[in-house]
């Protein structure tokens, strides 16, 4: 009845001149998981199809502006910063909240998805509703949508896959012998009614007590969970290409070219269906998964406590007995002395949790030192992948063609390490279109601090990256400079720090920066799904001009030189005529005459070397030009 006369309303306000508008409920209210204070899902499809961005924004003022003058909605607000632009409104009749969009059709059919799981087994379902329940208690799934409903449904589905005996089978699974629906390069199909013969009798209380069970033993860390594949399997194995199930997501990443799954800083849960989708990427806060881990211990020790007693009693403590994590106070500035750094013998995980030093307003001057950052509120690792090594490996090749070096893995990944930053900038810059500006001064391999500042998203409407030399690279660039014409605007400025970690690059964001929704937006739908292929395609150019020197004939002249221990030093003077200067790209103002040289750029400079001195060479045995006593 109160779905009718929300849908009732909308139309009137939805009603375009000569353009028919149908309203899709989706969510809760279409899975069958509607809580009494669940807000309503709808997504609007017209007959002329709004599919650019901007079309779908300009459908939000519209509808916004009517909402205002109707008296059945109240409290709108516009969300226009998401990755899925939506209009957010108030029934007043119902007390309802309604989420409208214009662009997300998928999502009706998750539900569908979703309301098949729940009808093949009513223990899934009454599970699933308990959880949901306990999770709003339990302050997870928190008003500021860091964790979503969807998130948790996943987490339940999977931890039922992965039982002794499970309740319900993979995803996988469920598709064989059935029509495929193809959406790109994935398979949306799955039964209707779901035929699986289910040996687990446990009751609803024990999956729910080994659920809380689980997942407080689960390492988030390092395990993706996946209900396509419905077994335990690491990001590690994920990347290195062995859990069979997935032979489909492989394919589509190396020969249709569509980018990688990328693990969450936080929580990995893989999109049962589009496999490169990382649906765990909302949750970026550490304190939120730290709520998460003490409410799942809290929730596991009441389930011992109430053993033997009533369900109901249970239930009743696991919804009202909550605990709650600490608020992390930030340290004060003292206006009259130097900003707190961060001392010595803080333990790296410890770096993630607390709240860092305060980083001065303004913006630092060229001699100025950057203090570290002992706390973050987003970060994202980029770890080393077997294709870029693979790239680095044969630019070290191509560098020796007598193979006169031998080429360690240490030294790949040194070259790999020292390239990367500078990658990462010349990229953002040239290709992302963001003005990236140091903080301070540049370490040589320390941690970098820089103030990044975007105008426009360049990516949308635009054809898949695909860079395998010079010529290709300075296409995209192109591209991006006609993007930034023509493209919607996505502002930001923040700073971001560059370190080393591990053996990886990470990226972090200071606590005290805004944690806006535009850079959410970019990082998302823009530099973690394209940031591979452009690294990639940057390793690739590098290699091609390394060859291209190479191939080159010896200049002419040398010189020799006597070392005090006798040895003959060989320098080979360069007779290759210099390079121009490269103007640096700019966002705002564009100048789209420019033609840059990419031969100029430092980042791609192809005579690179790992730092590693020729006396630390030597004493891994690995000889050197200056080692050679004979020209």
């Amino acid at each position: 009845m109160a779905l009718n006369m929300v849908k009732d309303d909308l139309r009137r306000v939805l009603h375009l001149h000569n353009d028919h508008a149908t309203i899709y409920e989706f969510g809760s209210i279409k899975s069958g998981l509607l809580l009494k204070d669940s807000d309503l899902d709808f997504y609007i499809h017209y007959a002329q199809e709004k599919n650019e961005r901007e079309d779908q924004t300009k459908l939000i003022h519209i509808i916004f502006s009517r909402m205002h003058k109707d008296h059945n909605f109240s409290n709108m607000v516009k969300i226009l910063g998401a990755k899925v632009p939506l209009l957010r409104a108030v029934h007043v009749r119902t007390n309802l909240q309604c989420d409208i969009n214009f662009s997300n059709a998928r999502g009706c059919y998750n539900s569908k998805f979703i309301h098949a799981i729940m009808k093949f087994d009513v223990r899934i379902h009454q599970l699933t509703l308990m959880v949901k329940f306990w999770a709003q208690c339990a302050y997870i799934l928190t008003p500021h949508r860091q964790m979503n409903s969807y998130c948790l449904i996943m987490m339940v589905i999977f931890y039922l896959q992965t039982r002794k005996l499970p309740v319900i089978p993979s995803i996988e699974d469920m598709q064989q012998g059935i029509a495929r629906i193809n959406f790109g390069p994935w398979n949306l199909g799955y039964p209707q009614e779901i035929r699986y013969k289910t040996w687990n009798v446990n009751s609803v209380r024990g999956l729910l007590m080994g659920f809380f069970k689980y997942y407080l033993e689960f390492d988030f860390a390092k395990n993706v969970i996946s209900p396509f594949v419905g077994r335990l399997c690491s990001l590690e194995e994920l990347q290195k290409k062995t859990v069979r199930e997935l032979a489909p997501y492989y394919r589509a990443v190396e020969r249709e070219d569509y980018p990688e799954f990328v693990g969450g800083p936080c929580i990995s849960i893989q999109d049962p269906f589009e496999l490169n989708v990382n649906v765990g990427k909302v949750l970026r806060m550490d304190a939120l998964l730290d709520q998460m881990k003490l409410s799942l211990k809290h929730a596991y020790d009441l389930c011992q406590r109430f053993h033997g007693k009533e369900f109901s009693k249970l239930l009743i403590a696991l919804f009202t007995d909550v605990q709650r994590c600490p608020k992390k106070e930030k340290p004060k500035v003292n206006p009259d002395g130097p900003t707190p750094s961060t001392s010595a013998g803080v333990s790296p995980s410890a770096a993630t949790t607390t709240n860092g030093t305060v980083a001065p307003s303004q913006p630092a001057g060229p001699s100025a030192s950057v203090q570290p950052t002992n706390g973050c509120w987003y970060k994202c690792q980029l770890p080393p992948i077997e294709s870029e090594l693979y790239l680095v490996k044969q630019i070290l090749q191509a560098r020796d063609p007598e193979r006169k070096m031998v080429i360690t893995e240490e030294r790949v990944k040194q070259l790999w390490l020292e390239c990367m930053p500078d990658f990462i900038v010349d990229i953002l810059r040239k290709l992302y279109m963001v003005k990236v500006e140091p903080i301070g001064v540049e370490p040589p391999g320390g941690n970098r601090m820089y103030q990044l500042t975007c105008e426009r998203q360049v990516f949308i409407a635009r054809k898949r990256i695909n860079i395998s030399n010079e010529a290709d690279l300075k296409r995209e660039i192109e591209i991006s400079k006609s993007r930034w014409e023509r493209n919607h605007a996505l502002q930001f400025s923040t700073r971001a720090e560059m370190v080393v970690v591990d053996g990886a690059i990470e990226l972090r964001v200071p606590n005290n920066q805004p944690k806006n929704g535009p850079f959410r937006l970019f990082i998302d739908t823009c530099f973690l799904v394209h940031i591979r292929k452009c690294l990639r395609g940057y390793f690739m150019v590098m290699h091609a001009k390394t060859k291209e020197i190479a191939s080159q004939p010896k200049p002419n002249t040398t010189s020799l030189e006597s070392g005090t221990d006798g040895t003959v030093t060989v320098e080979v003077v360069d007779t290759l005529p210099a390079q121009e200067s490269v103007s640096e790209v700019e966002p705002k103002p564009l100048d789209t005459s420019v033609r840059e040289d990419m031969n100029s750029s430092p980042a791609l400079d192809p005579e690179r070397q790992p730092a590693t001195s020729d006396r630390e060479a030597n004493s891994t045995g690995t000889p050197t030009v200056s080692s050679i006593n004979e020209s």
